[in-house]
């Protein structure tokens, strides 16, 4: 007598299409996981933005202008509270208590292969240009400080853009308001 079971499980070429599937599906995805240097890029972006957003809110809570100073050949930035060729005085870090500086590059823990690419504020004078330095005045409007002259003025445009691996980011500072931006 035959019984009628029924036999469950899968077929060698069922088996072997799911291999080839996954096998496809895996060429295309892990070369793409091995980098992950566009979000170190917006990761450090966000970082800018905040701090840029940090010192805004602090010139306008204390009524004195904030500075923050770019330096690009050494991937970092300062916020100060006063600038000037003589000196520089700087802010300390609310949390830690030091220096308030975000450093990137080699020479950072965690950021290693983050960089600075470009720093660059324009006034709206032409001897303004370019500069590397941005203020806050006391209701957050943007300027840009020239330390030549030690005089600020009126930004016109001004952009910091991050660099990871193939990727950038760019954040924009918009005159008059200091709203800032990351595209």
């Amino acid at each position: 007598m035959l019984s009628n079971r029924k036999s469950y499980g899968f077929t060698l070429v069922e088996i072997l299409a799911v291999i080839v599937i996954l096998g496809i599906a895996s060429a295309i995805i892990v070369p793409n996981m091995g980098t992950r240097d566009d979000m170190r890029a917006a990761a450090a972006a966000r970082t800018v933005v905040a701090d840029l957003i940090y010192a805004q809110n602090q010139a306008i809570t204390t009524g004195r202008w904030v500075y923050v100073k770019f330096d690009v050949a050494n991937n970092k930035y300062t916020l100060l509270s006063t600038a000037n060729a003589g000196g520089d005085v700087a802010i300390n870090h609310p949390i830690t208590q030091t220096t308030y500086t975000q450093q990137f590059g080699a020479s950072s823990r965690g950021w290693e292969q983050v960089s600075i690419n470009s720093a660059v504020f324009n006034g709206a004078d032409i001897t303004f240009r370019p500069m590397y330095t941005i203020a806050f005045d006391e209701i957050g409007s943007p300027y840009v400080f020239n330390y030549t002259n030690n005089q600020s003025n009126d930004l016109n445009d001004g952009s910091v853009v991050i660099r990871a691996g193939q990727f950038t980011t760019t954040v924009s500072v918009q005159p008059a308001t200091g709203e800032i931006s990351v595209n």
